[in-house]
């Protein structure tokens, strides 16, 4: 986001607070946790204290040494080829309350990174890249032009962000922040569709998924490749996926990127794409009985007469049965294509069915979130400061997920108190907190841990082998 381009210093000095940048604090009421409870159409309000509850969390449920072993990528290790710096040149931003950003900030380690968290208290926590010097020496590096003292990322995992508000033109059950059951398997598909594609695409392996906390879902792409990529090679990426290309002029034609024949990733994902559209979508989103979802579909179909004929034909079709439209809309654009026997038109009404699937549900990324190494993302275990839920990592494989059951700070609390009272260990593991924790472990950590090893092991091996072969000194 925009509003963590201004570099802070990262110190909690008085005269240094002075310069980290600030934002109005909020409204009245607004210090209170929302919990989204769109079962039953309603926000409740939950008794939150931001200092006593942040304070437990970050003392005793927050899991820093998994999330620093796997920001080491193995130079935490006892390892001859580890780079005991390397965690030193990571910035950490902490957002404190009152929208008050500290950037530049880093760790050696989970210890003196929890001690931070608990001294500070930040509502978020976000990450961003590896520096070639420690963040809070930079200003040493910002020589003009010609220096050779530069400050600047030198690697970082590749992410993507997917958000709800970017499908409010295709959901009707909720806008904004807002999400249900109804709309959140438009995420399900996203993951699946683009964890797919990263994997068999671009061989991409270690892919940690994360739940945002509210309405969106995070991807950290972890792969030694990705994390070193460039801006360029990022953005490149990002496009491949970036199929919705918003509206026409008009505002109510949905553009997508599709060729005629599908590129052979897009001819993968629509399998995916055509089971959940009638399966789920459909029947869930109603979307073709109101005309303000209905109108945009029609105005897809790119022949005037085809068109025509659909809307006479939705009239006639029971208004509560969208997958009956849906077949209505097949039917007669397929009639309309065997009837002309080429042109553009033919060519046009081929695209047709696809098009409108890919411009409904294809995932939507926001794209700028992955072109560039040094933007700042949440990181994964966060608290969300609106809804109280913990970001907690995802497995791709699970079509059950559900934002709604996702533990919130107070529950976790709650959770270790009980264990606690019944003479159980004080920690995260005798809360929900260690299902995220053997999630992220499963789905992620355990197979990159392994790479790291090996990696090191390799380049340790390497360099033995070049120095038995190097000549002995001639004295």
């Amino acid at each position: 986001p925009s509003r963590h381009s201004a570099e802070n210093m990262a110190t909690t000095s008085p005269s240094a607070m002075d310069h980290v940048s600030k934002k109005p604090k909020l409204a009245d009421g607004e210090d209170a946790m929302d919990v989204d409870d769109k079962e039953n159409r309603k926000i409740a309000k939950v008794a939150f204290d931001h200092e006593t509850h942040m304070r437990i969390y970050y003392d005793s449920l927050f899991p820093a040494e998994s999330m620093m072993k796997w920001l080491a990528y193995g130079n935490d290790l006892k390892h001859p080829q580890a780079d005991a710096g390397f965690m030193q040149r990571r910035e950490f931003c902490f957002t404190l309350p009152g929208d008050v950003f500290v950037r530049y900030q880093s760790f050696k380690d989970d210890k003196e990174l929890r001690k931070e968290l608990k001294s500070k208290l930040p509502s978020k926590i976000d990450i961003g890249p590896v520096f070639n010097v420690d963040p809070s020496k930079r200003l040493a590096y910002s020589g003009g032009a010609g220096s050779d003292r530069v400050f600047a990322p030198t690697e970082r995992e590749f992410v993507m962000d997917i958000d709800m508000t970017d499908y409010d033109d295709v959901r009707t059950c909720c806008s904004a922040a807002d999400i249900c059951h109804r709309c959140w398997p438009l995420m399900d598909v996203a993951v699946k569709v683009i964890d797919q594609g990263l994997r068999e695409d671009f061989g991409f392996n270690h892919l940690l998924w994360v739940y945002s906390g509210r309405r969106g879902i995070h991807c950290w792409v972890c792969d030694k490749r990705a994390r070193q990529l460039s801006n360029e090679a990022r953005a490149a990426v990002a496009e491949y996926f970036s199929v919705y290309k918003g509206t026409d002029a008009s505002g109510l034609v949905k553009r997508v990127n599709v060729s005629n024949p599908l590129h052979p990733s897009l001819k993968r994902a629509l399998e995916e794409l055509n089971k959940y559209w009638r399966e789920t979508y459909l029947p869930e989103q109603q979307l073709l009985e109101d005309d303000k979802y209905a109108e945009p579909v029609l105005a897809m179909i790119p022949v005037a007469d085809v068109r025509e004929e659909v809307k006479a034909a939705w009239k006639r079709a029971p208004k509560d049965d969208s997958v009956q439209k849906w077949d209505e809309l097949v039917k007669r654009v397929n009639k309309a294509k065997n009837a002309v026997k080429g042109g553009p038109d033919k060519w046009a009404l081929d695209k047709c069915e696809n098009e409108i699937i890919f411009a409904h549900v294809y995932p939507r990324l926001d794209v700028e979130v992955s072109k560039h190494m040094n933007h700042l993302l949440k990181a994964p275990f966060c608290v969300h400061p609106k809804t109280g839920r913990v970001c907690v990592p995802m497995d791709p494989k699970d079509d059950d997920f559900d934002p709604n059951k996702v533990p919130t700070v107070i529950q976790l609390i709650d959770e270790m108190n009980a264990a606690k009272a019944a003479g159980k260990e004080v920690s995260y593991k005798e809360t929900a907190m260690n299902d995220a924790v053997e999630t992220f472990n499963r789905t992620f950590w355990n197979g990159l841990k392994k790479e790291c090893k090996e990696e090191m092991d390799q380049l340790h091996g390497k360099v033995r082998e070049a120095v038995a072969a190097a000549k002995p000194l001639d004295f």
